[in-house]
C-alpha cells in the first residue's frame, strides 16, 4: 500500500509544494487541512495536477479550536484507511511583534496555534504512528525555523512559542524513538522568487528528510538563505 501524507497548514506556500511533491513521489493519499476553504479547493487541484491517480481530500479547520480539530482528526484517520505514514505540521501565526507592547492575548494565541494544537495534533498522531512497520517509515515533521536560537525582536512572540514548539518536539523524539520526529529549519522569509527559500525547494528539503532511513535519521534539517 502506497503511503498516506496528512498536511495540517495547506497554503499557496510550504504546505502546497510539499503535499504536491509527496503526491509526485507515489503519496496514495494526500490529506490538507486549512481554515481557509476557498483555497482549499485551488490547493487540492494542485496537488492533482502534480499527481493524477493521488486521493486528495480536504478538511476545514481552525487547529487553535481543540474539539472541532479533534474531530477532524478522527475524520482523516478513518479515511486514510490502513492510517497516516507521514504528518507535517506546518500551521504557524506570524505576525509583527513588539517586546512590551504586544498583547498578552496575543502571546496567547500564537503558543495555541503553534504547541498546544501541535500538542492536539501529537495526542492522536503518535500512537498510530507508533504501531507501522519500520519499512512503513513512519514520521511527525514539523515545520520551523532558526528563531528558537535567534530571536528576532520584531517577532519576539513567534520567537518565543518557537523555541517552546522545539522543546515539544524534542520531548516527543525522545518518548517515540521509532518514530521520524524530526524539524526542518527554514532560515529566513520564503519567497517565490528566493533562490534557496522558495516553496519548491523547502519541500525538496522535507522530503529529503522523509527519506533519510533509520541510522541516519537527524532531528534538525536546515534550509537557508544565500550567506
Amino acid at each position: 500500500m502506497a503511503p498516506t501524507l496528512l498536511m495540517i497548514g495547506s497554503g499557496p506556500g510550504i504546505g502546497l509544494s510539499t503535499a504536491s511533491l509527496f503526491a509526485s513521489k507515489k503519496f496514495s493519499k494526500v490529506a490538507l487541512i486549512s481554515r481557509n476553504k476557498e483555497r482549499l479547493v485551488t490547493d487540492r487541484e494542485a496537488v492533482l495536477a502534480a499527481a493524477k491517480n493521488t486521493d486528495v481530500k480536504t478538511w476545514v479547520a481552525d487547529v487553535v479550536d481543540s474539539e472541532k480539530y479533534k474531530n477532524v482528526l478522527k475524520e482523516v484517520e478513518e479515511w486514510s484507511g490502513e492510517g497516516v505514514d507521514c504528518v507535517i505540521f506546518n500551521a504557524a501565526r506570524v505576525e509583527p511583534s513588539t517586546l512590551l507592547e504586544f498583547p498578552e492575548e496575543e502571546i496567547v494565541k500564537d503558543f495555541m496555534t503553534t504547541n498546544i494544537a501541535l500538542y492536539t495534533t501529537a495526542q492522536w498522531a503518535l500512537p498510530l504512528l507508533s504501531k507501522m512497520k519500520e519499512e512503513q517509515k513512519p514520521s511527525f515533521l514539523v515545520t520551523s525555523s532558526l528563531l528558537w536560537k535567534q530571536p528576532v525582536p520584531f517577532v519576539f512572540s513567534l520567537s518565543l512559542v518557537k523555541a517552546s514548539q522545539r522543546n515539544l518536539v524534542e520531548t516527543m523524539k525522545m518518548t517515540f524513538p521509532d518514530i521520524h520526529i524530526a524539524l526542518l529549519n527554514v532560515g529566513g522569509v520564503v519567497s517565490p522568487e528566493d533562490t534557496y527559500l522558495n516553496p519548491p525547494a523547502i519541500a525538496e528539503k522535507f522530503w529529503e528528510l522523509y527519506a533519510q532511513e533509520k541510522s541516519a535519521w537527524t532531528f534538525d534539517l536546515e534550509i537557508l538563505g544565500a550567506q
